[in-house]
């Protein structure tokens, strides 16, 4: 028979074992530590080593979509230096610096890799001139995006008529307006053959649509705010018959927010026999 063991003699090996089991555990951290070291080194070393690499240098950049902006002044908001290291180029901050460009609707900026830089930018296309309390440029969309003056550019439509109302840059022109101004620029841009927008001095725009200056004698044409192909049709008309009875000089004021007719006003010579 053999002899029971006692259970509740001590283990004298039972301590050097649990030595052991935490001497091998705390050796294998340090050794993880160790690699994870070792390896994150070496990473930080091959990171360093590409951004000196002369194949990742930045060669050229390409800006495409350009019609009205310089290149140069693209460039300078960009603020990238040629051979910067690609690696270092954070394409939304790139195009956050294009945007806050008053001329520009929207940009996207990509890598053409391993040494191009590719700027693709829509710009803001100008509809016409807004005096507001200063001279704004105004786009397609309805927005004042852009400070201006009338040298700068000649051949653009003036609005005029909303000085004193709050408007400036970044705002938009209110519905009613923007939709007649784009009527009005569609209509002239079809006219621009006998009435070319060098010819009209001002758009006063009021709440029954635009009166037109022209440009030499301040003749204001009364449009309103409705149908302008139709009335520059008839406008052209009415200028034929004066030219031909050279009574041009004569005329103070025309109005064609007459349906179909026109009224035209001056000191007109008196019909013969009359």
């Amino acid at each position: 028979m053999k002899k029971k063991q006692n259970r509740y003699r001590p283990d004298k090996a039972r301590p050097l074992k649990i030595l052991k089991f935490w001497g091998k555990t705390v050796l294998t951290l340090l050794l993880a530590v160790a690699a994870v070291v070792l390896i994150s080194a070496g990473l930080s070393r091959s990171y360093y080593a590409l951004l000196e690499a002369p194949w990742l240098r930045l060669e050229e950049v390409r800006i495409n979509g350009l019609k009205h902006l310089e290149e140069g002044l693209v460039l300078n908001a960009l603020g990238v230096p040629r051979n910067a290291c690609v690696l270092n180029l954070k394409m939304k901050e790139l195009a956050a610096r294009l945007e806050s460009l008053p001329q520009v609707r929207s940009v996207i900026v990509r890598l053409d890799l391993p040494t191009r830089l590719v700027v693709e930018i829509t710009e803001r296309e100008p509809l016409a001139m807004v005096q507001a309390d200063e001279l704004l440029l105004l786009d397609k969309d309805g927005t004042l995006f852009a400070r201006t003056t009338r040298d700068a550019d000649p051949e653009r439509l003036l609005i005029t008529g909303f000085s004193g109302k709050g408007l400036k840059e970044g705002d938009h022109l209110p519905r009613e307006p923007l939709e007649a101004v784009r009527e009005l620029a569609a209509a002239l841009e079809k006219a621009r053959q006998w009435l070319p927008v060098q010819r009209i001095s001002e758009c006063q725009w009021r709440s029954g649509g635009f009166t037109l200056f022209m440009a030499q004698t301040s003749l204001p044409i009364d449009f309103g705010s409705e149908n302008y192909g139709e009335k520059l049709n008839r406008l052209q008309r009415i200028f034929a018959m004066l030219g031909e009875r050279q009574w041009t000089g004569a005329v103070k004021y025309i109005d064609l927010n007459y349906g179909n007719r026109a009224y035209v006003g001056g000191p007109f010579p008196a019909a013969k026999g009359a």
